[in-house]
């Protein structure tokens, strides 16, 4: 109790998050702005994915089967190889070797035109506490503009504003990407909010769904993109009671649109 209290109090998103939800019944919710996946297709060009971890890809797994179906080039940017997490007496060296791994055998399941991994090292977590690589969020954009001029894409794919569940590594993507794009290209962002969701706990509450996207009709895809991560299978039968269960439960993705500046 007291180590979970003292990560807690020592957490700067702690505050941040309770101060956003003090502030939510005093400022009207954004309705959402529908967009439909094809006028957001139609200026052409690929989908630059930018992801925090391995398996983070997993909670956009219904859109980017979608891309591959309609023969939409998509490229997976990942800023780690998830060696932070629970080693289960491993080394984090080889951890992180198997999880670029598996990141590698679920993007080619997905349908993935490329994977590239940015080399930063995922801090070792808190039981009640998580940490972001050590770069900047403006560092991180001038890595990630080159790649938008090398990849040229229409839109760019990353984690909510909440950061889902408050990962500040996915909070620092999320700021990052923004940072990069200058408002010049069309931003999704994973996990917008949709009422009576099965797993509200990981959607951004602040995020209204502006596209829907149902990946039923993609499930033997996705199921095989979820058993490559071997690693995290727990994590996500956790869940769903089984990795399948997950697979059902998490069918319909909900995205933020942030448009492209006009002119």
């Amino acid at each position: 109790m007291w180590s979970k209290l003292s990560q807690r109090l020592t957490d700067p998103l702690f505050y941040r998050k309770r101060w956003l939800q003090l502030l939510r019944p005093l400022r009207p919710p954004r309705a959402p702005r529908p967009v439909t996946l094809d006028s957001l297709l139609e200026s052409g060009g690929p989908v630059l994915a930018v992801f925090a971890h391995p398996d983070d890809e997993l909670f956009a797994s219904c859109l980017l089967c979608e891309l591959a179906a309609r023969k939409v080039p998509f490229h997976l940017i990942c800023l780690t190889r998830g060696e932070g997490g629970i080693t289960g007496g491993m080394t984090r060296e080889e951890l992180g070797q198997i999880r670029e791994a598996e990141l590698r055998a679920s993007a080619a399941a997905l349908g993935a035109a490329s994977v590239e991994f940015l080399d930063y090292l995922d801090p070792l977590g808190l039981a009640h506490r998580t940490f972001a690589p050590d770069v900047s969020p403006e560092d991180l954009a001038a890595r990630l503009k080159a790649l938008l001029e090398k990849h040229r894409p229409s839109i760019i794919l990353t984690h909510g504003s909440g950061g889902e569940y408050w990962h500040p590594a996915h909070l620092l993507a999320h700021r990052a990407v923004f940072l990069a794009s200058e408002g010049k290209h069309d931003i999704l962002t994973i996990h917008a909010w949709q009422d009576s969701h099965a797993l509200p706990g990981m959607l951004n509450r602040d995020d209204p769904a502006d596209l829907v996207i149902d990946g039923t009709p993609h499930r033997t895809q996705r199921l095989a993109a979820f058993r490559a991560h071997v690693s995290q299978r727990d994590y996500f039968a956790g869940h769903g009671g089984s990795l399948e269960g997950y697979v059902d439960l998490s069918a319909k993705e909900a995205f933020r649109h942030y448009p492209r500046a006009s002119g």
